[in-house]
């Protein structure tokens, strides 16, 4: 029997990154003729927005196989892989954040680990190299804008590349979009925040070992305008429960800057030595 090829991401949340590159891959690799499938059990957050639902996306429903092979996007460190993946049939890493790029070659697995905007830049140049644009319809487009847009903070955060930019630029002349679209997409994304805040950052808290100038303990939201947060610091602060060596970090689209939320003099010494404070707003509570 052939292989079955399951596509997904990691194990906590799926953002829109992960989300829009798992269904254009899919598309791209049934084209190609594999038994492709897109496989998710992980929450959907805020970036899956009511918008992105009503395009009618959906995850199959399958039971995992021994035989299965897995393909994982927009992250590579196995410890956060989705629940289902078998470690040992792993053939496929595509990720943005590095780290783990010796891991995976001693595996012997096939990766792209490097530093990009967004994971759907990486898929939308998959399309290209194998000259299959004309399968990108006007759905599958904006899902891809909306992943680059999210990831690269409208194209303004500092990670964001030539290869990003020119990405956006293609998918929406290929969908035929308006500019008028990343608009509606952070609209939809965004419009709650304030009445929700407590639950949405306490869904992107990660416990994770990164480095010796980063707590363990982070969070990351993205909203239209930082003050949302930054007047709702006490609600910030019961969100992260009883950590003290913690940092949020709070990305604002409408003014392309990162704001790190911390409550701590030694996290406090860490940010400041990693970061310039022209390209972060430092906030101690």
């Amino acid at each position: 029997m052939k292989e079955r090829l399951i596509i997904t991401s990691g194990k906590k949340y799926i953002d829109i990154d992960a989300y829009a590159g798992i269904f254009a891959y899919k598309k791209l690799l049934q084209s190609l003729g594999y038994d492709a499938y897109a496989y998710n059990v992980a929450p959907e957050n805020e970036s899956v927005c009511p918008m992105i639902k009503d395009m009618h996306f959906r995850f199959d429903e399958i039971a995992i196989l021994p035989t299965d092979q897995f393909i994982v996007l927009d992250v590579s460190n196995p410890d956060f892989f989705s629940e289902g993946v078998l470690m040992e049939n792993v053939v496929e890493i595509i990720d943005h954040h590095t780290g783990f790029e010796d891991y995976w070659r001693q595996k012997q697995a096939n990766s792209q680990i490097e530093f990009i905007g967004s994971i759907c830049t990486i898929i939308y140049e998959r399309y290209t190299e194998l000259h299959k644009e004309a399968l990108l319809d006007t759905n599958l487009c904006k899902l891809l804008i909306a992943g680059i847009l999210d990831n690269t903070l409208n194209l303004k955060n500092s990670i964001t590349t030539d290869r990003d930019i020119k990405a956006y630029q293609d998918l929406k002349r290929i969908g035929n979009i308006e500019d008028d679209f990343r608009n509606e997409y952070f609209e939809s994304c965004y419009q709650n925040v304030d009445s929700c805040l407590k639950e949405m950052i306490a869904n992107d808290i990660k416990i994770e070992f990164v480095s010796n100038l980063l707590p363990e303990v982070f969070g990351q939201l993205i909203v239209l305008d930082a003050n949302i947060v930054l007047n709702q610091l006490k609600i910030v602060n019961s969100a992260f429960d009883t950590y003290s060596e913690r940092m949020l970090n709070v990305m604002s689209l409408n003014d392309g800057k990162s704001y790190l939320i911390f409550h701590s003099d030694i996290v406090k010494e860490k940010l400041e030595t990693l970061f310039e404070k022209k390209q972060k707003t430092i906030i101690w509570f």
